[in-house]
Parts: C-alpha cells; structure tokens; sequence
C-alpha cells in the first residue's frame, strides 16, 4: 500500500514509542525532527543504491567542451540527479576514440539496450565520446507513493533511529538506539536484496573502447593484448 509523508513518518514515530502528528509542519518535536531528517534520509537511502523504482532516461544537454582534448562532448547533468547508471547510444550517434577514465560496473547487455560507454564527471558536467548522449540516472527526489515497499519501510527505520535521541532526550536508551540503527541497516540491505533479485545486474569486468577497438579483452583487471 503507497504512504504518504506523513504515514512515513508516524510509522517511524510509533517505533520511538512519541506522540503521532496531524501534518509534517505541525509544532511538535516529532514534526519537528521528522521535517529536519527525512529529507536527508531519502537522499541517503536513494544515493546507496541504483533503485528500480526511481531511474529516469533523458537526453544530455550539450555545453561548451573545455576538455576537448581528453573527450569529444561535454554535457550538463540534470538538476535531480543523485548518480548516474548508464549512458546509453543514440541509434543515429557516432563514438570517436578517446581517453577512458570511469568504468560502468553494471552491464545489463545489448538486449537491455546498454553498451559499456567511457565517461568522466567533473564540475556538474559530463564528459564523454558520445554524440547525442541519453543518461540513465537515479533520481533525488521521487514521491512516496513510488516507493517500494521495502524501500518504505528502511526509510521508516531509518528515519527512526535518526530522531530516537532528538526527540526522547533523556529517555533515550544507547543500547535501544544501537537496536534501532541495527534494525535500520538490515531493512535496507533487505530492500536492496530484493530488489536486485527482481531486477538483476549482471556484472561485467571493464574493458575500455581503445582495448575493445584493438581486439584485445580482459579478465578481472587484466587486459590482454
């Protein structure tokens, strides 16, 4: 069932035990600390792991290219991005050999789409060899109601364990809080878990283009020739 804010955050109240609020900008302590944490903690969760639930595909922006040297394109990233995926080819784009500096970790293959692409991040930009460039990336602010339910539910923990001491003050126990962020690690890894196991990553040991190009290929961080 999709929550909404203030859902998220009784249900992460009610883990304390405190006082349930009406809405987020309520006076209470607990609205308090729930406005003053959640937002950090949905970007911390968001940031650890390439969600299913929150990837959107657009096409790169080109701007001035001040590393011409080292890359064909520059681009600008978008403004929600927390990280990206992958960057995947326009079907009328052309690749011009250049310098490789960031392995894609994650390749799901060419029936998903994807092809390893080389690129560099600086300056809020990226920097790349492709032409017409469409970015996969990881969103940094999706809705509640989008969320997975697992995924809810270790933004619920977390949140908890995060405005435990804030809001009981002298009642908070150290050994309750340490349970808490226990308890808060491991609904994250299940969310994570889970939700690779519904959307598989296969993993692939970089090769860069210039090795590609040559024939050569690689096992582990070894390239032969």
């Amino acid at each position: 069932m999709a929550r909404n804010i203030v859902q998220i955050c009784n249900e992460a109240i009610s883990d304390l035990p405190a006082h349930p609020i009406v809405g987020i900008d309520d006076s209470a302590a607990e609205a308090r600390e729930c406005n003053r944490h959640l937002n950090g903690v949905v970007a911390d969760l968001i940031g650890m792991h390439d969600w299913s639930f929150c990837k959107r595909r657009s096409p790169l922006a080109v701007v001035p290219n001040d590393r011409s040297g080292e890359w064909g394109y520059a681009y600008s990233l978008p403004d929600e991005i927390v990280s990206p995926i992958v960057l995947v080819r326009d079907a009328n784009a052309s690749s011009v050999p250049g310098i490789v500096v960031t392995p894609m970790l994650y390749w799901p293959g060419p029936a998903a789409g994807y092809e390893q692409i080389d690129y560099a991040l600086a300056d809020n930009k990226l920097y790349t060899n492709l032409e017409a460039a469409i970015l996969e990336y990881s969103l940094d602010a999706v809705e509640p109601n989008k969320w997975h339910p697992l995924f809810a539910q270790a933004v619920i923990r977390t949140l908890a364990a995060r405005i435990y001491r804030p809001i009981l003050g002298e009642k908070a126990d150290t050994q309750e809080w340490l349970v808490k962020q226990q308890t808060a690690r491991a609904a994250l890894n299940q969310a994570i878990a889970d939700d690779l196991n519904r959307f598989p990553r296969r993993r692939k040991e970089f090769v860069p283009e210039a090795v590609i190009a040559r024939g050569a290929y690689g096992y582990g961080s070894v390239v032969w020739p």
